[in-house]
């Protein structure tokens, strides 16, 4: 069995482990076990349940940014594309926290190293943000005088609707009606607000 694919059935039993049992629950020998390898082999791989638990998040954040890649691919105007962008990101993150139970208590008590591990999607997505930015100043749909400064606004504040979306505070926004009066109001700010010239 090749490296890679050991290495991924190691994190995906992990993270259901972590998500039935919570990851202080889980011991590196649990793992092993439901993994049905050695100690030895899962040490191979992860020195700590601090890199496996790492490598899980990774997992979930690498799965996140090609679902949005696979928005900015579709043909759409870039306010489409912007909403759509943003529903996408809140319907996967409702999903992984759906699909990993007890994982979910754990990712707010690691917040620091939850921080440090998606630092590389942050960048990322501040780049496909600024992306859709451009596109819809560049057809007159937007009237953003710095993406680059908008794009860390709109990222910072789609990590800050993260927990409230996460304990349902924020469900209603899913309704046809309320989904147009949230693109209205966050359109309206793009195309009327300009933010710090550069």
């Amino acid at each position: 069995m090749g490296t890679i694919k050991t290495r991924s059935i190691l994190i995906d039993v992990a993270r259901r482990l972590f998500a039935a049992k919570g990851v202080e629950n889980t011991t590196m020998n649990d793992i092993a076990v439901a993994a049905q390898k050695g100690r030895r082999t899962l040490y191979t791989y992860f020195k700590s349940k601090d890199e496996v638990y790492s490598a899980v998040i990774e997992t979930e954040l690498f799965q996140l940014a090609h679902k949005l890649q696979e928005e900015l691919q579709k043909s759409q105007n870039p306010a489409e594309k912007l909403i759509n962008y943003i529903y996408v990101r809140m319907d996967y993150i409702q999903e992984v926290v759906q699909r990993n139970g007890n994982l979910n208590a754990s990712f707010f008590s690691n917040i620091h190293l939850v921080e440090k591990v998606r630092h590389k999607l942050d960048l990322q997505e501040r780049k496909m943000l600024e992306k859709i930015l451009i596109e819809g100043n560049a057809r007159n749909m937007f009237n953003v005088k710095n993406t680059k400064f908008a794009a860390a606004i709109l990222q910072c504040s789609l990590k800050g609707w993260e927990v409230p979306f996460i304990r349902g505070e924020l469900s209603q926004l899913s309704s046809p009606e309320n989904k147009k009066a949230f693109s209205d109001f966050l359109l309206c700010g793009l195309t009327e607000i300009n933010l710090m010239a550069e």
